[in-house]
């Protein structure tokens, strides 16, 4: 009876507007009310969520992104990607998907790679006279990669919840991500040359070269920051914590020092960003935190397990391919940061089960996550874009629709090949 009351609890506040860290917390409430737990217990459940050193790189990744939007980076950046493919078909969409890619290495979230980076190329595109819904579909879909390339938020939330390397983590993403980004540049390209959508004269080789290599000098300093960042971790002399610091640190010596493009003031509003961009997850945190422990305590993972294994019995891809439903049905509704730091505890039974490593399931639970984050009804990124823009959601999520599609036969890809998310992690042990 209580466990109905508190998942019933849970979702009409949450359908009913409530922010999802106070539901948690109000329906983890109202359980420990009915079942007379000792509510100190809900402090301490908050406490130990919160004590974890390696979430201290979660503020450190938004302050490196901010600086980062702050300065001219993201022009210099735009500038590189529009000498290097914007002569392709379709050129303003691939610059589109280019920036994201190299900008992941500096925000660690989709929605501050939509909003910043992201609204420079949306802008660019429409003037360079694309559909406005497919610029808005473009933008979306490329900022996925935002968290899978290092450095990334969710990440971060994964390892701390499933008791894995941080570092290993950060390096699985890279060549996924890469390979995401290449992926909508080509089904950008296709879809370009159906439709004639325009792209960048051809001067020459001469001019290219020389273009690009003024542009490539302007931009190379921000796009070490990943460098710096794997660097650090790759040859052990930092953590993932201080290599967040020193992205930090970086960021800041290129918008003060070098580039002389911020001042006291910027910096005092980016870390004000800060806390507000880090309140909607640092809260989310300690309550995810109460709420799995009720779960926990009414032993729903061994409900989840039991049910999944009943219906999936000992085949492997089944299982795996419940596991991917579960969260992308949840991605489509809530944070992908309340969902991994929720379900993944549950379902690590699951993943030990199919023969998953933890660091690949990582990775593909984190894209499913980014595929549920633009996806309707809840879809963060989208709604994001779409207020941002203009726009009505009904008209972008028919452009956006393919891109989904895509996004996931490339989840399948990496789900059947490993070795594409392991190969980075296995060279540091």
């Amino acid at each position: 009876m209580s466990l109905a009351i508190f998942l019933i609890s849970f979702a009409l506040l949450f359908l009913l507007g409530m922010p999802i860290a106070a539901s948690m917390l109000t329906s983890s409430l109202i359980y420990c009310v009915m079942n007379n737990i000792n509510l100190a217990m809900m402090g301490t459940q908050m406490f130990t969520g919160l004590n974890n050193f390696a979430l201290i790189a979660i503020p450190m990744f938004i302050l490196c992104a901010e600086v980062m939007n702050r300065t001219s980076v993201s022009d210099r950046i735009f500038r590189f990607c529009n000498d290097l493919v914007g002569y392709i078909p379709g050129g303003m969409g691939h610059v589109n998907c280019a920036t994201s890619i190299i900008f992941a290495g500096m925000s660690g979230s989709a929605v501050a790679d939509a909003g910043g980076i992201g609204h420079l190329s949306y802008r660019a595109m429409v003037d360079e006279g694309f559909d406005k819904e497919f610029s808005a579909a473009v933008t979306i879909a490329s900022s996925t990669v935002g968290p899978i390339i290092p450095p990334s938020i969710p990440a971060v939330v994964y390892a701390m919840v499933a008791n894995v390397s941080v570092g290993k983590l950060l390096m699985a993403g890279v060549v996924p991500g890469v390979l995401m980004g290449l992926t909508m540049m080509a089904f950008c390209y296709l879809i370009s040359l159906r439709r004639g959508y325009p792209c960048r004269k051809w001067a020459g080789w001469r001019v290219y070269l020389r273009d690009l290599l003024f542009s490539f000098l302007h931009s190379v300093l921000p796009m070490l920051t990943p460098v710096i960042l794997l660097g650090g971790i790759y040859m052990g002399a930092v953590t993932t914590t201080e290599a967040s610091a020193l992205a930090v640190l970086y960021a800041l010596f290129l918008g003060i020092v070098l580039y002389r493009t911020m001042n006291l003031k910027d910096f005092i509003s980016s870390l004000k960003n800060v806390f507000v961009a880090c309140g909607s997850v640092l809260l989310v945190i300690p309550a995810a935190k109460v709420f799995s422990f009720v779960m926990t305590k009414e032993n729903l993972q061994t409900a989840i397990y039991n049910l999944i294994i009943g219906f999936a019995g000992d085949s492997s891809v089944i299982i795996i391919g419940c596991i991917m439903l579960l969260f992308l049905a949840l991605g489509c509704l809530s944070d992908p940061n309340v969902n991994i730091m929720v379900f993944v505890p549950m379902v690590l039974p699951l993943i030990a089960k199919a023969g998953l490593d933890p660091i690949h399931a990582g990775i593909i639970i984190i894209i499913n996550a980014m595929i549920g984050n633009i996806t309707p009804p809840v879809g963060v990124v989208l709604m994001t874009t779409c207020s941002l823009e203009k726009l009505k959601i009904e008209a972008v999520c028919k452009e956006l629709w393919p891109w989904i599609v895509l996004l996931f036969g490339f989840l399948v890809f990496l789900i059947a090949c490993p070795q594409v998310v392991m190969f980075l992690p296995n060279l540091i042990g």
